[in-house]
């Protein structure tokens, strides 16, 4: 939902289902029940609009699961307790969400939840997509209802399967038929192998997506042996690639800012950096801009980094990074290198001569000083998250080198 944390939990034995931020208000008075829907109805929906209408098709999802429960109370973490209108509000939840759903792009997630791999793999290229500010439905194979998975096609913007295991006597496991059926060239496809042992042939099925015309967002994942943090990696930054696909007419469609003001903004100059982190065999790099330093004691800096980059997910609370400070004259190079767009899982720092720091990250070796950081806290700011870290040590390279610096003419895009 819109937190990862958030959790519906039912307890059979009492009939109450515990809903953490699901139906809840930011509302207070004496009354313990819902006794007064007038008093709540606005609260209701504004607290919806806030925090749940982005995550619509998660909330549908929710709805679905919860429909055969017997449910005599739902406790929410905010607001009164729901007893005696609660299937009014449920039905609220649902009238918007099947609105607000029908208005997003969003991607169809076919898995099998008891085969190989397939949850843990699919689950990884499912937040890679939702890091783009796209949806995801994630479908389980074995329980979806033909008629649901045409529907779901026919409205998706991307696909993405995993293989289910292999049929005697039939060519196509049945839900991939009713998928090539109702795909169409519109759409942006991604495949992964399942790595459950008896996987059908990916290839194939490749071959018949590109026959109807969809447009392949990642090359096919192929799981050869137990997956680690670096297979987790490679299905993120595929999913990534898929939700960047589907956003490109946005991106293109630049934001539109009154012509002094966006001049204005980008008169705000910048160093030019590149952050490098390692987390056991995973790498990550990118090239920043808005860094600044932060505090003095303890030294700081905070940096702003695109809630779509592939090194955010290695710079949570606690993780450790370097910060290479690029020199005015030398960072042509590096700058071209870390801007290409590298497929998926990657080797990132291929050709580029590179020392380890203490905290186990890539130092650049024509930095001209780097520092090396510890992220202590993230505040999320639109589309990127404000980073602040601690610096706990660093070197110069050059005393008499200067830190090359960024000019843009324009606010509204890098």
């Amino acid at each position: 939902m819109h937190w990862p944390d958030t959790i519906l939990t039912y307890d059979r034995g009492t009939g109450v289902l515990y809903t953490c931020d699901v139906f809840g208000m930011h509302y207070c008075d004496d009354a313990l029940y819902d006794e007064a829907p007038n008093l709540l109805k606005a609260d209701f929906q504004y607290y919806y609009d806030c925090l749940m209408g982005p995550n619509a098709r998660s909330v549908l999802g929710a709805l679905k699961r919860i429909d055969p429960l017997e449910i005599n109370l739902v406790a929410t973490g905010h607001g009164p307790l729901l007893r005696h209108h609660r299937q009014d509000w449920m039905e609220r939840y649902r009238t918007w969400s099947e609105t607000q759903a029908k208005a997003e792009p969003f991607v169809a997630l076919f898995y099998l939840e008891d085969y190989g791999f397939s949850p843990r793999l699919g689950q990884a290229i499912a937040q890679g997509i939702t890091k783009t500010g796209t949806a995801v439905e994630l479908i389980n194979v074995a329980e979806a209802d033909p008629h649901e998975v045409r529907e779901l096609v026919h409205e998706a913007a991307g696909l993405v399967v995993g293989m289910p295991p292999q049929q005697e006597n039939s060519r196509l496991h049945p839900v991939l038929s009713t998928i090539l059926a109702a795909a169409n060239r519109k759409q942006g496809i991604g495949l992964f192998e399942s790595g459950g042992g008896h996987d059908g042939p990916i290839y194939p099925l490749r071959n018949r997506f590109q026959e109807l015309g969809l447009t392949e967002a990642f090359a096919p994942i192929l799981v050869k042996e137990a997956p680690a943090a670096a297979t987790d990696k490679l299905c993120e930054e595929a999913g990534t690639d898929l939700g960047q696909w589907l956003n490109r007419d946005r991106q293109e469609k630049k934001v539109h800012l009154e012509a002094s003001l966006d001049q204005s903004l980008g008169r705000i100059s910048s160093g030019l950096y590149l952050l490098t982190a390692r987390r056991g065999e995973v790498t990550g790099a990118m090239v920043a801009s808005w860094v600044i330093q932060a505090s003095f004691q303890p030294l700081g800096v905070a940096i702003a980094v695109a809630k779509d980059r592939a090194i955010e997910s290695l710079m949570q609370v606690g993780d450790s990074f370097v910060l290479n400070i690029l020199q005015e004259g030398n960072y042509y190079r590096l700058v071209k290198h870390f801007l290409k767009r590298f497929p998926p899982g990657a080797d990132r720092f291929s050709g580029i001569a590179t020392y380890e720091a203490n905290n186990g990250s890539p130092i650049l070796a024509e930095a001209l000083a780097y520092l090396e950081c510890t992220v202590a806290h993230r505040l999320e700011a639109s589309d990127h998250w404000i980073i602040y870290c601690t610096a706990g040590a660093g070197r110069v390279a050059n005393t008499d080198g200067l830190t090359a610096v960024h000019h843009r003419k324009v606010g509204n895009h890098y």
